[in-house]
């Protein structure tokens, strides 16, 4: 068996871009997740017949390369895949192409499987695996961690979790997460540079009314590349860490 590939098309919205008409991270992420809940859904397991067995799928991590940002009223592709899994946890890879077929975004996942009632992670359930044909094996894909952040050059911005910020896991959506990172880098930076790698990881799941802190610090890493690592903390929990990498427009251009 090969592993099923599933593909979509999108239309690009304005609703979805920001100031500089480029699609924006969280709309990216949220435009693939719901491919990947096309695919379950016509393969006989989507959300619904899981919420049947008081079950439900969550992100733990994201690894996202991006070559080109897709615009306003494009087209693009994106194609997926759940491409293993083991005991605990399930890996799924995405790719976006532009209307001219160039591949812009790649992505890999990490997902586990929740006991709803529970809010506990649980073993997965090979029925629910098998339709997407992606082979079993024991190896721990180990994806790498976001870079830290320097605690002595802290942005914060602090953030009550509204109604609209959560979903039917009845959680603080992923993509929310990406839009409080961005909102602690100023207009002058967002609108100069572009995001060309993101890393995202999901620790504690935050609810409906909780206080949270958006906390970055911005330097260059060892590679020389700028960076901004990112923190969503509620209390002295830490909720989420990321870490972006970003390049001046001009320099893209060369």
């Amino acid at each position: 068996m090969t592993n099923q590939i599933f593909e979509s098309e999108h239309q690009i919205n304005y609703y979805e871009c920001d100031a500089n008409q480029q699609l924006t991270i969280s709309m990216l992420v949220n435009i693939m997740m719901q491919v990947s809940g096309e695919q379950s859904y016509v393969l006989g397991v989507g959300d619904e017949e899981l919420a049947k067995e008081g079950l439900a799928w969550i992100v733990l991590q994201y690894a996202v390369d991006i070559k080109q940002i897709p615009k306003a009223h494009q087209t693009i592709k994106i194609t997926t895949q759940a491409s293993s899994y083991n005991k605990l946890f399930c890996y799924r890879e995405f790719k976006v192409y532009d209307e001219a077929g160039t591949l812009c975004v790649t992505a890999k996942s990490t997902f586990a499987l929740l006991d709803s009632e529970k809010r506990k992670m649980v073993r997965i359930h090979d029925e629910i695996v098998e339709p997407f044909q992606a082979p079993f094996s024991k190896k721990l894909i180990r994806t790498p961690k976001p870079e830290k952040i320097k605690e002595d050059e802290v942005v914060e911005n602090e953030y009550r979790v509204r109604y609209l910020d959560i979903d039917s896991n009845l959680h603080v959506n992923n993509s929310k997460y990406l839009d409080w990172a961005i909102d602690t880098l100023d207009y002058d930076f967002l609108t100069t540079h572009t995001l060309t790698h993101l890393n995202i990881k999901f620790e504690k799941e935050v609810y409906y009314g909780n206080q949270i802190k958006s906390q970055m610090s911005l330097f260059q890493n060892e590679a020389g590349q700028l960076v901004s690592a990112h923190r969503i903390k509620t209390g002295d929990v830490i909720n989420s860490e990321a870490s972006m990498t970003w390049e001046k427009k001009e320099e893209l251009n060369r």
